[in-house]
């Protein structure tokens, strides 16, 4: 469920009055980015938005950050660079395809650089049309104030629970997938002993944040998109039939998980059918 801070912003939209810009401070910028993604979909939805719906593959390009018309800038070391920012103003010079909108989110945006920060004024000064920005903070005291000023401010912070529930569901996925192909003798017993025993709720998160990632790398072999999920890079040694056969799978289990089949007889046929 997306936080009511980041709800309003689709509230906004609905009532025609949707700012181009956000500077959003919370304490977990993983989690904000996870609702902001979902918030994207919403937007950018052509019919009546419904989670795991499978009408296009709008959803998914978005939550693998592999939508043309979406970029996340990451800091490249201790700054993000004015490269970074020009490489967005090239890519933005162009209408999207199969969105509504160009988006944008600038992680750990305080580490704007003084060239970068003034790079992006453009967007925040002449703020074209079909243009969303999003700026993520720990401290929204750290943005310089030129970019401050020209956006709507939001703090939208989360609980204990909610951060390390995120954090647990991608960690405990990372780990699955290393032990079905890294670990291929142990990880019948891994599996069964680690995730053998959670509800179908978990198992199913777990499941789509697999599915997500097997998409990501599938699509990084076609397109430069920045690197994530670095305990998987060996990953993109897969072929491309294989990461679909993968998608498939998960898909077709995902979708058993809610009748009434047997959860340890579901993951020896993950494990199984991948080897």
């Amino acid at each position: 469920m997306q936080s009511s801070q980041i709800s309003q912003i689709l509230d906004h939209y609905h009532e025609n009055r949707l700012s181009h810009a956000f500077l959003i401070e919370t304490n977990s910028q993983e989690s904000c980015l996870k609702d902001l993604k979902k918030l994207l979909s919403e937007l950018n939805c052509d019919s009546t938005y419904q989670e795991e719906c499978n009408q296009c593959n709008l959803c998914h390009l978005i939550q693998t950050e592999s939508l043309p018309s979406l970029i996340i800038v990451r800091p490249d070391g201790l700054n993000i660079r004015k490269d970074q920012i020009l490489e967005l103003k090239k890519r933005f010079s162009m209408k999207p395809i199969y969105s509504k909108f160009n988006m944008y989110v600038i992680m750990n945006s305080e580490k704007l650089n003084v060239s970068s920060a003034n790079t992006i004024l453009k967007f925040l000064e002449e703020p074209e049309e079909g243009i969303l920005g999003f700026f993520l903070t720990n401290n929204k005291e750290n943005i310089i104030d030129t970019i401050k000023s020209r956006c709507q401010i939001i703090v939208n912070n989360y609980s204990d629970f909610e951060i390390q529930q995120d954090e647990a569901i991608l960690n405990e996925t990372i780990s699955l997938i290393k032990e079905i192909h890294l670990s291929k003798e142990k990880a019948m017993l891994y599996v069964k002993s680690h995730i053998g025993n959670f509800g179908k709720d978990r198992l199913s998160l777990i499941f789509q944040k697999m599915l997500d990632i097997y998409m990501y790398f599938y699509e990084l072999k076609f397109n430069q998109m920045s690197v994530m999920y670095s305990d998987l890079s060996f990953l993109l040694q897969k072929s491309e039939e294989l990461l679909l056969f993968q998608m498939n799978l998960i898909q077709t289990l995902e979708k058993e998980i809610n009748s009434n089949v047997n959860i340890n007889l579901l993951l020896d046929r993950l494990v199984l059918e991948t080897r």
